[in-house]
């Protein structure tokens, strides 16, 4: 029988040899470690955010600025003048002063448009009031303003009426400092817009990321994986063909570790790969897997979609109309009739340069009618690996566990487990229960390889 560890002896066509890539990582028990692909999806919305910043900085019309500066004085008393400074700068930020100013001058603006139109600021140990009028119009801007001193030298005059002389406010109370009143023209600044646009769109992207993981808490370490799973870590590799410049052959060797570590008792002859959910990241694996042994160590191998639910191999193979294991399982097809040479037609573009020799690799899809043959993987499984065992490396790519495609006899006819978790990606809860699952389906070896994302 041709097995998959101990084929490294010699010079011939041997992989090279890792570091141990067991993986123990310290970490505190509140993390925001996100996935790449969160980090990614964060970064987009932050740099849309800021783009439509941008556009609406541009899009806001200029307004003028017109502004008085007001002197305030009243006697020899600091403290009366600074009361009356305080006092002034109050009522004119209040709704009775924008109600007294629109009854003289019938201006057809709400009251709170009025209100909002005013800013007063006194600047530091100054007796000084700057009162500024702010509209997109400049005519309208100039006569709020032209009012301020009248309306406010009206409600102080009102108020005084029937006081005595002698307890009046000593006047002039509001003079203004310059003749002629100030006016700007005010626009928003572009990189106001990007920023703040920005910082929102990332402040919002990442409360809603983090909101996410507390309610359905992810992978994001090894660590987690372990305490979840209660197997052996036993390699963290880059996902295959993720389009960030990897080699697909780096994941392969880590996966190879991974099997030469899970095969300290003996050969492995069958390896089932599965995972807490249906995941095509795996499947890109395993294709790659059985990819690099043919090709590395000159064993022919037979790869088996036994998820008939999901068939994310078979489709990653573009073989989804191709009888398979679906019609094996029913007796309607021979195992070696349904098998599907790699290199004929069903090759993927991420697999460039990891191609062995034709006849090496063989692919058994998941079929045609899989709903139908479901149930057959109880009772007829073991027959269709039997036909492949002792002329190929049998790799299945199994379905989510636990789920709706019987896998009870899959694992019992393994060698060796690996369960694949993406980080990221896999809930801790999925995890939990694949590891409840796997316990009570197999006492053969179980290992666990977390791709990184």
């Amino acid at each position: 029988m041709v097995d998959i560890v101990n084929t490294n002896q010699g010079s011939g066509g041997a992989l090279a040899t890792l570091a141990d890539p067991t993986i123990i990582e310290e970490r505190s028990a509140l993390s925001f470690r996100f996935s790449k692909r969160t980090w990614l999806a964060i970064g987009a919305v932050t740099l849309l955010a800021a783009l439509l910043g941008l556009g609406v900085s541009f899009l806001v019309p200029k307004q003028y600025a017109v502004t008085r500066t007001l002197i305030v004085m009243s006697g020899n008393n600091s403290n009366d003048n600074d009361t009356l400074i305080r006092s002034f700068e109050a009522i004119m930020g209040h709704k009775g002063f924008a109600t007294e100013l629109k009854a003289r001058t019938d201006i057809d603006l709400p009251v709170e448009t009025l209100k909002s139109m005013i800013s007063v600021d006194r600047p530091a140990l100054s007796a000084n009031l700057e009162v500024t009028t702010r509209s997109e119009k400049l005519a309208l801007a100039k006569t709020v303003s032209d009012e301020i001193i009248p309306t406010l030298q009206e409600i102080v005059e009102s108020g005084q009426k029937s006081l005595p002389i002698e307890s009046r406010i000593p006047g002039p109370i509001v003079q203004e400092v310059f003749a002629t009143p100030t006016i700007e023209e005010v626009y928003v600044p572009w990189f106001a817009g990007l920023l703040t646009a920005a910082g929102l769109g990332f402040l919002l992207s990442f409360l809603a990321a983090t909101f996410r993981q507390y309610r359905k808490p992810v992978i994001g370490t090894a660590r987690d994986v372990g305490s979840s799973l209660d197997i052996p870590v036993l390699a963290r590799i880059s996902a295959v063909g993720d389009g960030r410049g990897t080699n697909p052959q780096d994941a392969v060797l880590g996966m190879l570790s991974a099997i030469e570590r899970l095969g300290a008792r003996g050969p492995i002859h069958r390896l089932v790969v599965v995972g807490p959910e249906s995941d095509v990241e795996r499947s890109k694996l395993i294709l790659a897997l059985g990819c690099a042994i043919a090709r590395n160590f000159d064993q022919p191998v037979a790869l088996v979609d036994a998820d008939l639910e999901n068939f994310s191999l078979t489709r990653l193979v573009g073989a989804s109309d191709e009888p398979g294991l679906a019609e094996c399982l029913a007796g309607r097809v021979a195992v070696e009739d349904a098998m599907l040479q790699l290199e004929e037609g069903y090759t993927p573009a991420m697999l460039e340069g990891l191609i062995p020799p034709t006849g090496m690799i063989r692919i058994l899809p998941a079929g045609v009618d899989r709903s139908g043959n479901i149930l057959r993987m109880r009772s007829n499984l073991h027959e269709v690996l039997g036909e492949l065992s002792g002329n190929y490396v049998v790799v299945v790519d199994g379905p989510q566990i636990p789920g709706p495609v019987p896998s009870g006899q899959l694992m019992s006819l393994a060698d060796a487990t690996i369960v694949v978790v993406t980080e990221g990606s896999t809930s801790l809860r999925d995890a939990r229960f694949t590891g409840d699952a796997l316990r009570s389906l197999t006492s053969n070896p179980v290992g666990a390889v977390v791709i990184r994302r």
